[in-house]
């Protein structure tokens, strides 16, 4: 039986690691462990955490950590996320013909456990760049099962031209993170041989030279066997480069194959109706001010943090979501599903009220893991902040955030409607899922 997506009224529109960690491994099912056959770069018993400022990182560049205080947030938001979009896991239907499915950046594997429960046919692949307590998830999986794998997946990020990261963090002058944070930005550091920007990427994993004797694996995921459905979610930050991500993800779809991305952008009050209007209308007609941020503080914090993110070479957003990405890597039907969430109680609705008070719960303890490695190891465009400066920084915002939703709580309450609404509007994000298939020719 097919998975039905959700349809929001008009929502989709068309586009031309820490203690007690085991390791990642085949967790019981009998046929996956031959049918991955993966090139694995990484071992679990090779890998090193990171202890820095109290959170335990995964590796020295990614800038959230992998500790339990994350795993904890992490199940909340897949919760959020499958509300979010009615009690669905994607947008894309599971068919009788889905046999496999990747869950790539699958973190603690919260998806990837509810797709396996959900479609208990498919064999589901969770790979991750970092070690987590997958003992936790696991005890909620039933008779699901899920291969979990590790491997470096940044293989284009580990080295990187400081020239061309300057060149990045110069570019943050002409990018308005308040009013076009799904604007697409260049971000390839190489800019040379990817396979991105052709409509038909190789399929070959292999650079061949005639002149030598033995040939070189060029960089790649290197899976053997191809997958029916690849699925990320929430990976802003992650990547250094996105266009050879989604060439890898094309070449490791069969023919017919989808790909799925998800992730969300908080929006300011006067801009969430915008996002209804599509991608580009948001970065040419938005209005709404930098001033209009609900926390003063928070402003602040989330430019210094973009700032970071740039510095760092691994821009924060949802830019790398843009059709553009997935066209330039060969995808057709090209389609985005957006869902607002409220932060907050504010909603009228309650069941829009239960969504969001566990989103707010989110995004406030998101605050630490999503700014502090990155304000104190690569700083914003003034200074490198000491840990105890984004602490307490982080407090003052907490407190804002809830005064603010207090208020627009009791606004609600007491009748008072906003201009051109007929509730008190409040804070809310944009929650988005973009889909892509490849074709059955290619």
């Amino acid at each position: 039986m097919e998975e039905e997506p959700p349809h929001p009224d008009g929502s989709v529109r068309d586009h031309t690691a820490a203690q007690h960690k085991r390791p990642r491994t085949d967790s019981g099912s009998s046929t996956s462990a031959e049918s991955l056959k993966s090139t694995r770069t990484l071992q679990s018993e090779d890998v090193e955490f990171v202890h820095e400022n109290g959170r335990v990182y995964g590796n020295l560049t990614n800038f959230t950590p992998c500790d339990q205080a994350e795993q904890d947030r992490l199940a909340i938001q897949h919760q959020v996320f499958v509300l979010a979009l009615k009690g669905n896991l994607a947008t894309t239907r599971i068919t009788p013909f889905t046999k496999r499915i990747l869950d790539l950046g699958t973190g603690p594997g919260n998806w990837a456990v509810a797709i396996a429960q959900k479609h208990p046919q498919v064999e589901v692949v969770g790979l991750d760049m970092a070690v987590w307590d997958l003992e936790t998830t696991e005890a909620e999986a039933g008779q699901a099962r899920v291969t979990w794998e590790l491997d470096n997946l940044d293989i284009w990020g580990d080295e990187r031209d400081g020239d061309k990261v300057d060149d990045l963090t110069s570019r943050l002058h002409h990018y308005d993170p308040f009013r076009d944070p799904t604007a697409r930005i260049p971000t390839n550091p190489r800019g040379e041989g990817s396979s991105a920007h052709s409509p038909t990427p190789s399929t070959t994993a292999f650079s061949f030279d005639p002149y030598k004797l033995e040939q070189e694996q060029s960089p790649g995921w290197n899976f053997t066997q191809p997958f029916d459905l690849i699925h990320l979610r929430n990976l802003k930050g992650t990547f250094a480069s996105w266009e050879p991500v989604y060439a890898e993800i094309y070449k490791n779809l069969s023919p017919g194959g989808h790909v799925e991305i998800a992730d969300y952008e908080l929006v300011l009050p006067e801009a969430i109706n915008l996002t209804q209007s599509g991608i580009e209308s948001i970065s040419s007609s938005a209005q709404a001010s930098e001033r209009d941020f609900p926390s003063e503080t928070m402003r602040k914090l989330y430019m210094s943090m973009m700032q970071a993110s740039f510095k760092s070479g691994r821009p924060f957003g949802t830019y790398y979501m843009h059709p553009s990405y997935l066209s330039d890597a060969g995808f057709k039907d090209i389609k985005t599903t957006y869902v607002n969430v409220p932060v907050g109680q504010w909603h009228s609705d309650p069941e829009q009220q239960r969504i969001g008070k566990m989103f707010l719960v989110v995004v406030m303890e998101g605050l630490e893991p999503q700014t502090l490695r990155l304000l104190t190891k690569w700083g914003d465009a003034e200074k490198v902040w000491t840990a105890e400066e984004v602490r307490q920084t982080i407090e003052i915002v907490k407190e804002e955030l809830l005064h603010y939703n207090k208020e627009v709580e009791r606004r609600r309450e007491a009748g008072i409607k906003s201009v051109d609404d007929d509730e008190s509007q409040g804070w809310s994000a944009s929650f988005k899922w973009v889909t892509g298939r490849k074709s059955k020719n290619a």
